[in-house]
């Protein structure tokens, strides 16, 4: 029987002469209707009439890293670059397949030379911005959006980009004015209106996010992320048309969706709020398993990495090492794990008239990872024992060059990266006069409030199995025991529950653990307008309540795996 697409396939035969192109072209209408097996077939039997066709090699490569054979693919798309250096498409293509395999940066020069063959190639432009925007060049991914907005003022995904980075950059106002202007435009838009929500909503402006979430739902009733967002900023304090209409959309969605994956977690805090706790522990159950699906993470490889650090930085060593001679007391770092209340005592520092609240940076893991580089000689971390005390001090002059740079002439500037726990150590020789406050929270409370949390990105891959999250967190409890037994008295530990039974108390002892002057203005922390862009942005803008310090006895039985689990 004939196919209905034309092709040959069964007889091995490659084309010849000038129907390579044709079969090429054929090839890729194959791929991008999934039918990938033929597709792969046709551009092999181009590639054995003639090795150097461009477009074969490159497409077959694509194939090859889509279906999981990146280095085999790799090297095709770069055969056919070797032929065709200027072609903007292949050059655009082997950006995203760097960018896929985490070599950001080297994607960032491949997009940018996209843009510089062909201008208006707007997925270059859109790559090239969002990946410097990944790497935390924020300014110069800002011009990029800038200039695709210069030369179409109605291209609404670079205006969306342009806030998104402000917003990234820590210049939230910028940000909802950028989005303004694009409403403007295209007020019923539901992307704008769902992100200049999510930007109300990092302002603590929760009653007009949700306005924004629900004009964006009436324009795609099917969009799950602003059903997600519109239940953060929204108390469920009845059933009503809003939460039907989510469950409706929850039984639409694909099993296994991303968007099944947002309803799930949207409909989890609902029913939480309703205070129907089995029913939202289904809900958080769904979603976690969703999310878990789709990501890799490997717990033994976890738990080698900590036992490493601690096998590096022992009495010993911070015997044989001391501290840099940096006087710089300008960051305070607030570790722990996230949703233990570093949020919060983020919040309550950052109200203080001398602090500036910078959130979530990775700047010390950038300055980490350029002095201690992960195939340093003798390897990361034990390679770290051999190292000069310069490396410490030059890494910390590191961190407070990018500090200063993105924040001047402030007095003192919160790093609120739960995970910096892990890098105590350096912490302490880079930056000796630097606060490092760590905030500890009831080791169920902490683990079910991160079960319920919908994360951006793939920060805490440990946080989507119960039993995964309870061996971190126990790995994380002998983390801090560890720098507590072998730098006493460098760490300052908050506890959660001990905030919320005293609040001015224990207020006023971390300021005077800072150094700072008492003022009024941190019991008010739930008023502070700065951008806050963690999963507790709205709860952060309450007063402290009693009830939340209790909330996970409400789960009953269905916590056993985690509790049996907690050391």
């Amino acid at each position: 029987m004939r196919r209905r697409d034309g092709a040959k396939g069964g007889s091995g035969q490659p084309p010849r002469g000038g129907d390579l192109d044709r079969a090429v072209a054929q090839a890729l209408q194959l791929h991008q209707s999934g039918r990938l097996p033929e597709a792969e077939n046709l551009y092999r039997q181009v590639l054995a009439a003639r090795a150097s066709h461009a477009a074969a090699a490159h497409f077959l490569g694509l194939l090859l890293h889509q279906t999981g054979r990146s280095a085999e693919g790799l090297a095709l798309i770069e055969q056919s670059l070797r032929a065709e250096p200027k072609n903007p498409d292949f050059l655009n293509n082997y950006g995203t397949v760097l960018r896929d395999a985490g070599r950001a940066v080297a994607a960032a020069d491949q997009f940018r030379k996209a843009v510089a063959a062909k201008a208006d190639h707007a997925a270059a432009r859109e790559n090239l911005g969002s990946t410097l925007r990944q790497i935390g060049h924020f300014d110069a991914a800002e011009e990029v959006f800038r200039a695709t907005v210069g030369r179409n003022p109605f291209h609404m995904r670079a205006r969306a980009s342009l806030a998104e980075t402000q917003q990234e950059a820590g210049r939230l106002d910028d940000a909802l004015v950028t989005f303004q202007e694009a409403l403007a435009i295209r007020p019923k838009d539901a992307e704008l209106n769902h992100g200049y929500g999510v930007g109300l909503m990092e302002k603590g402006r929760l009653a007009e996010a949700a306005e924004h979430f629900r004009i964006a739902l009436a324009a795609n009733p099917g969009q799950a992320k602003s059903w997600l967002m519109l239940s953060q900023v929204k108390p469920q304090r009845e059933r009503d048309e809003e939460l039907a209409a989510m469950e409706a959309q929850h039984a639409k969605a694909p099993a296994d969706s991303l968007a099944r994956m947002q309803l799930s977690f949207g409909l989890g805090k609902a029913h939480d709020d309703l205070k129907n706790y089995d029913k939202a522990f289904d809900y958080f159950a769904e979603g976690n398993a969703v999310r878990r699906k789709g990501l890799t993470y490997d717990a033994a490889k976890t738990r080698a990495e900590f036992e490493a650090m601690k096998a590096t930085f022992t009495k010993a060593f911070f015997e044989k090492h001391r501290p840099s001679a940096i006087e710089d007391d300008t960051p305070i770092f607030v570790v722990g794990m996230p949703r233990s209340g570093t949020t919060l005592v983020e919040q309550i520092i950052a109200s203080h008239p001398q602090v500036f609240g910078a959130g979530e940076l990775t700047i010390l893991k950038t300055a980490v990872g350029k002095g201690f580089p992960l195939d340093m000689k003798g390897g990361f971390p034990a390679g770290i024992v051999d190292m000069p005390d310069k490396a410490f001090a030059d890494a910390g002059h590191d961190y407070l060059d990018m500090l200063h740079a993105r924040y001047p002439g402030l007095k003192h500037v919160t790093d609120k990266m739960p995970g910096n726990f892990l890098l105590v150590g350096f912490l302490h020789l880079m930056l000796p006069n630097a606060k490092i406050v760590h905030c500890s929270r009831n080791a169920v409370a902490t683990c079910l409030s991160i079960f319920k949390s919908h994360f951006r990105g793939d920060g805490h891959l440990y946080g989507y199995d119960l039993t995964e999250l309870a061996d971190f967190h126990n790995l994380y409890v002998d983390m801090m025991a560890h720098w507590h037994a072998v730098l006493p008295g460098v760490v300052h530990d908050v506890r959660y529950e001990d905030f919320v039974a005293d609040q001015e108390g224990q207020s006023r002892a971390l300021i005077d653990y800072l150094g700072l002057p008492w003022s009024d203005a941190v019991l008010s922390f739930h008023e502070n307008e700065r951008q806050v862009r963690t999963a507790s942005a709205a709860q952060v803008r309450q007063p402290m309540y009693k009830g939340s310090v209790d909330l996970w006895k409400r789960y009953g039985d269905r916590l056993d795996p985690l509790i049996q689990r907690l050391k």
